[in-house]
């Protein structure tokens, strides 16, 4: 039986097998889908960016979701805070650093 994980963001469940985070793209997208009918599945009718039109999507409520994800891989000693910022943009971290300054 092969080992599943439930995705801390949306509680999606996959196999981890052949699961590779690399071959998502990094843009929020809203899909309008559609029904084909009954045990037919469902169509994606049109997509399109969360940052153009959110749809009603609570896209702090989803930062703030992944910024404890994050936190929790950190407490679990499986990342390093090392390993991450080498992954993130200095301009990102500098905007972070300066908008909290004050609670640093």
């Amino acid at each position: 039986m092969a080992d599943w994980f439930a995705c801390p963001l949306c509680g999606h469940q996959r196999p981890i097998e052949g699961w590779d985070p690399e071959d998502y793209d990094d843009e929020i997208k809203i899909r309008d889908v559609r029904g084909l009918g009954r045990d037919h599945g469902s169509t994606v009718a049109s997509e399109w960016s969360a940052n153009v039109d959110s749809a009603g999507l609570d896209i702090e409520a989803m930062a703030r979701r992944c910024l404890k994800i994050v936190e929790l891989c950190l407490d679990t000693g499986e990342v390093s805070a090392d390993d991450l910022l080498d992954d993130v943009p200095s301009e990102i971290v500098e905007e972070i650093i300066s908008a909290n300054r004050d609670n640093l």
